[in-house]
């Protein structure tokens, strides 16, 4: 019986050691280039609303490497050798033996190699992952926030006498890297014609000469951060496993958001996505900063737009969501206010993105074919809102939300060792022309005074929160202070940040052990 409970107890360790080893190595496959802290964000926030083809490419990816290395770790506990292997040692008159079979060892005390195998694979799983560097920069503190911070209740903030609409339409995980190299991408063929003619035909803003885009930032790369450090002018930072910083009362209760602005000067605000609107904190997000009205996957099965059987990929796909859209914006420009009306796609989401049924197949992968979908649905949209009456009235903002998340195996080979991959941006019908757009050194941050001043909005010092106005010569804390140095600084922890944005004593909640 003893024998039993021993095998047991070991078995149990070396699965989650081999869990353990699985996870890690795909972590590391697959998301070769994202912080550790969307990993810790998402599991300590909960994973509510994810499509479940997520979950089942990660377990089918997975399956067979675990099952390989329980097998490898589970060998040695078989005694495949009855011999020994004896090392004497002779003390005076004694003489001691030992068998040093490692085989018959690990058979022998097989509790203690479960022991031991767990433990090096949690250690070496928390230096891979970077869950080491994490927790030192937990306690690395930066004073950018001090030096920088722009307040957006501290300085003047003024709308024109007619105010003008705006619609934010964020391309999930978009990038420029799908147009041809000729445009300013990286591929040797354009996948995204309409976004290219888009933003060669309307304003962007650029890092180059070409078409080009926001720089990736520390904790700003995946989709609520993305959210949130092009409305707030700031990353998202969440301390592990404090769920009560993302409900609806605290969610970043200290900042000031571009939904907060326009509640003030009476705008109506809306945001839709094609899924639940609660995953990774998007609706306390909404709904603290501006009350914004939310259209997701839950409000579109009560209202009978569809049943919870119709349900696809991560909700509804894209057709419907702009569809929905139209409606809504039609209404909302019949009301006597002005309107911000916000729009998510989800279509283009790792893996593979959701490639819908009418969608042609003309590129080599259902990832291209996804993106090249999504291009005709926005060049379809924005000629829509070209033709309504509400036109002239209305700015539309089109930004991709964050870079993709697709392993590196899909760009090997295809882009060019010194390509930059930046986020996707246009301005459509702003009512302020920019000094310089190109050449440009600017991220996520710099997107939340923009979209104001694309509003004729004049903000006083051209700075909110940690972004610059790109409208504005003044220059980007970027090219200020050099990209390296400051994607270190926001890596850190902040005392500014936990006492002022999250507006709660973490240090002394930490003292606490709370």
């Amino acid at each position: 019986m003893i024998h039993i409970v021993k095998t047991f107890v070991s078995i149990v360790l070396l699965s989650c050691s081999s869990l353990i080893i699985t996870v890690t190595f795909y972590i590391l496959v697959q998301f070769p280039n994202q912080n550790v802290d969307e990993i810790i964000y998402t599991l300590a926030n909960g994973l509510k609303g994810a499509a479940p083809e997520v979950f089942q490419s990660a377990i089918k990816q997975s399956i067979v490497p675990f099952i390989a290395v329980f097998l490898l770790l589970i060998l040695p506990l078989k005694n495949f050798s009855k011999r020994r292997y004896i090392i004497e040692l002779h003390f005076k008159k004694k003489k001691v033996g030992f068998n040093v079979n490692p085989i018959a060892w690990t058979s022998q005390y097989r509790i203690s190699y479960g022991i031991i195998s767990f433990l090096i694979t949690v250690l070496l799983s928390y230096q891979i992952i970077g869950i080491d560097d994490y927790i030192k920069r937990l306690s690395d503190y930066t004073t950018i926030y001090e030096d920088y911070y722009i307040d957006g209740r501290k300085i003047a903030i003024e709308f024109p006498e007619q105010k003008q609409n705006l619609i934010l339409l964020y391309l999930e995980s978009m990038e420029n890297t799908m147009m041809d190299r000729g445009s300013g991408g990286g591929w040797d063929y354009n996948v995204i014609p309409e976004l290219t003619a888009l933003a060669k035909n309307h304003l962007n803003f650029s890092h180059t000469d070409q078409i080009g885009g926001a720089f990736p930032i520390s904790r700003t790369q995946w989709t609520i951060a993305g959210l949130v450090s092009t409305t707030a002018g700031i990353p998202l930072h969440i301390p592990i496993g404090d769920n009560n910083y993302t409900n609806y009362e605290n969610f970043l209760a200290g900042a000031y958001t571009l939904g907060d602005i326009l509640q003030n000067e009476g705008y109506q605000l809306g945001f839709i996505a094609g899924s639940e609107a609660e995953y990774g904190g998007r609706k306390n997000y909404f709904t603290k900063h501006g009350n914004y009205e939310i259209f997701d996957l839950n409000r579109s099965i009560q209202e009978g737009r569809m049943k919870i059987d119709d349900k696809v990929w991560w909700g509804f796909d894209d057709s419907d969501l702009f569809a929905w859209a139209k409606e809504i914006l039609i209404d909302y420009a019949r009301q006597d206010e002005p309107f911000s009306f916000t729009i998510l796609t989800v279509n283009t989401h790792f893996p593979d993105g959701y490639l819908e049924d009418k969608a042609k197949a003309s590129f080599p992968t259902q990832y291209e074919n996804v993106h090249a979908h999504t291009s005709k649905q926005v060049h379809e949209f924005v000629e829509w809102f070209k033709s309504q009456a509400f036109f002239d009235q209305t700015t539309l903002v089109i930004l991709g939300d964050h870079l993709s998340m697709q392993s590196d195996d899909f760009y090997k080979g295809k882009l060019a060792d010194n390509y930059e991959r930046t986020t996707y941006n246009v301005f459509i019908n702003a009512k302020k022309d920019p000094i310089k757009t190109n050449n440009r050194k600017f991220t996520n941050l710099d997107l939340y005074p923009t979209i104001l001043a694309s509003l004729g909005v004049k903000i006083e010092g051209d700075r909110l929160g940690l972004g610059t106005n790109l409208f504005s010569e003044k220059q980007t804390l970027v090219e200020e202070l050099g990209y390296s140095y400051l994607n270190r600084e926001l890596d850190k922890n902040s005392l500014f940040y936990n006492n002022s944005i999250l507006q709660d004593d973490y240090i002394k909640m930490l003292e606490q052990g709370k």
